[in-house]
């Protein structure tokens, strides 16, 4: 061999040296590979929506987001074939000013829409994955309302991939609904308030019904009222407007309560139309389980949610159980919230 041939030989070795090193930086950058809980497995149906899945965990950790008060990032994407191409989109949540915010789930779906239209959301999308350093709550109450209003809810997955340890969880979205149809009838004797107290609330509840604004919303008008543990009854009604900025009702009333410094509530009643039982927002009942958690924080017992049907007729539950796997301020800021409340609560 001439020394040429042992230039080209030593040349040919560190090539390969530089390539293999190459190759092992490319591998020792990239991410594991994701892979399903046990507890997941009965869900994925085919491997076709496992690829879906993974195409769009993919997309959704590389999602933009701008939560300049929470700093929370919400990443979410979902991927479905639409004429014959597989088609993946991406949702982002977004904050400002007050605070207010586009939250990621809302996001996605809005972009579906707005690409390939609403019987096309309905239809293709079979699931919403999210890409979080750990997977915890579901969705808030206002999200849980438009995946109901844009999807096939009833078959529509939750996917959350763990950053932590690259492991993928799915449930069924349904498993964060809870029905008024399934809240517990009960007669009144058994609602843990005084009789007259329970009358008043409903009459209360009644009367605030008749009020309201309904230029918009058609046979879903309500009224609430609450009593405080301080003795003190607020009430309020449904109220729409032209820019769908609805006010519910008991948002309505935690905030007149809640004006008066009056942090705790022992009890809410929601009021429909007549003989009808009252449909309660999950948007509302967010509203409900933040104050409910005011009362956990304070160690007092959760805020009882009772509808009525005007007949005498009664449901009851908590916020608590009619928005399962929730999230509240006391869960992100505890010290935080104890120390509001004891600063803020009515003769602190």
């Amino acid at each position: 061999m001439n020394k040429f041939g042992k230039v080209s030989t030593v040349a040919l070795l560190l090539a390969a040296v530089v390539v293999l090193a190459g190759l092992w930086k490319l591998r020792a950058d990239s991410p594991a590979k994701w892979t399903f809980t046990k507890e997941s497995e009965p869900l994925l149906t085919d491997s076709k929506l496992r690829d879906e899945i993974f195409d769009a965990l993919a997309a959704a950790e590389k999602a933009g987001t701008d939560p300049g008060i929470s700093h929370f990032n919400v990443r979410v994407a979902t991927a479905f074939e639409k004429d014959g191409k597989e088609r993946v989109v991406v949702g982002g949540n977004s904050e400002y000013e007050i605070p207010e915010g586009i939250h990621g789930e809302t996001s996605v779906l809005n972009h579906v829409i707005a690409l390939y239209g609403p019987e096309t959301t309905r239809r293709n999308v079979r699931f919403l994955a999210f890409f979080a350093k750990q997977c915890g709550a579901s969705s808030c109450g206002d999200c849980r309302d438009y995946q109901l209003a844009t999807t096939d809810y009833e078959h529509l997955l939750f996917v959350c991939g763990q950053a932590s340890d690259r492991t993928v969880k799915v449930t069924r979205f349904a498993d964060q609904l809870v029905c008024e149809r399934n809240f517990p009838e009960v007669q009144g004797a058994k609602v843990p308030l005084a009789p007259e107290e329970l009358r008043q609330l409903v009459q209360s509840a009644e009367e605030a019904r008749r009020g309201g604004v309904t230029l918009f919303t058609k046979g879903r008008h309500t009224g609430a009222a609450a009593l405080s543990f301080s003795g003190k009854t607020y009430r309020s009604a449904g109220a729409d407007d032209a820019a769908f900025h609805y006010r519910y009702p008991i948002g309505g009333v935690l905030q007149q309560a809640m004006t008066e410094r009056d942090y705790f509530l022992r009890a809410i009643v929601v009021s429909g139309e007549n003989g009808e039982w009252p449909v309660v927002n999950y948007r509302d009942r967010q509203y409900g389980y933040e104050a409910s958690s005011f009362n956990h924080a304070a160690g007092k017992a959760p805020i009882v949610l009772i509808l009525s049907n005007g007949r005498g007729q009664f449901r009851m539950t908590t916020f608590e159980t009619a928005l399962p796997n929730a999230f509240s301020t006391a869960d992100f800021m505890p010290e935080a919230l104890k120390i509001f409340l004891a600063s803020h609560a009515s003769g602190k």
